[in-house]
């Protein structure tokens, strides 16, 4: 396992001894008044960051298609049967300018970045996450918060739009960390709480 050290700031309530960084002083020097925390954590893998992954694409894309279906039924369009549907279905959809295509699609990348910068940034696990025992963190310790969540959903289809290149870099890098990882300055740990 590939571990790491966050720097988290330390609150004044707190019981804990805080582990001050170590600096080279001259004798006239002083030492910094504010306290920091090292925090130890451990990186997440690949095969659980992909099955977490998977867990939440297979919910948004389940609350999409539903809701998707809805207002098919509710406009009267045609559904496509079993044998119709494909991705071939869905590109002639999109290329042919289809508006149930396109808002589906909308729809699911509108779904996807909410959950993702929610779920994801504020709280720092998503429902896939939390599942699989990871977390999303800065590199003080803490969730991301929404903006850099934003910044990371956006490297994220930067990392899928590469053929999912960007996430499989994370097999390679020391800290295990994705291309859109890198981009947005978070980690995936093992959430050990």
């Amino acid at each position: 396992m590939t571990s790491f050290a966050a720097v988290a700031d330390q609150t004044s309530a707190q019981t804990e001894s805080p582990v001050v960084p170590v600096r080279a002083l001259s004798d006239g020097a002083k030492v910094h008044s504010r306290e920091t925390k090292v925090v130890r954590v451990r990186a997440a893998g690949f095969p659980r960051r992909l099955a977490a992954a998977l867990v939440d694409l297979s919910l948004t894309l389940a609350v999409s298609v539903a809701v998707t279906i809805s207002a098919a039924l509710a406009l009267g369009v045609h559904l496509p049967t079993a044998k119709e549907f494909g991705p071939d279905f869905v590109m002639a959809g999109l290329l042919d300018r289809n508006p149930m295509a396109a808002g589906a699609l909308g729809l699911l990348f509108g779904l996807s970045a909410l959950y993702q910068i929610y779920l994801g940034g504020v709280l720092g696990q998503t429902l896939g996450k939390r599942l699989l025992g990871l977390r999303v963190i800065s590199s003080r310790g803490e969730p991301p918060g929404p903006l850099v969540a934003c910044l990371r959903f956006l490297a994220m289809t930067i990392s899928l739009g590469l053929a999912g290149l960007g996430f499989l870099w994370c097999i390679f890098d020391r800290e295990r960390r994705a291309l859109h990882d890198h981009l947005s300055g978070t980690y995936v740990i093992l959430d050990e709480r």
